[in-house]
């Protein structure tokens, strides 16, 4: 592995007739082939570009331009440091 970003997503969760809202946590690693997210897996040569909104507060959006459209995941932290090191991935 050569990056990895932490991202994190909200689950609405219903227990006993009360809805509760729980962050979850986890992130999307970059390989020299591939990037890994919880929920999907690119080949490095599907993916077109890495971009970063950020917003007001804690959070902001890193997305991914794929072939098979755009993904975007929440972030608390600057991607910047990965989508350099995608850059020189995807160079290569």
């Amino acid at each position: 592995m050569i990056c990895s970003q932490p991202i994190v997503w909200v689950v609405r969760e219903i227990k006993q007739n009360q809805q509760h809202f729980i962050e979850e946590e986890s992130s999307i690693d970059l390989y020299h082939d591939q990037v890994v997210t919880p929920f999907e897996q690119f080949p490095i040569k599907d993916i077109h570009d890495a971009s970063y909104r950020p917003l007001s507060g804690r959070l902001g959006f890193f997305y991914l331009h794929t072939i098979r459209g755009v993904f975007s995941y929440k972030v608390k932290e600057s991607p910047e440091k990965w989508i350099a090191e995608y850059k020189k991935v995807q160079i290569k």
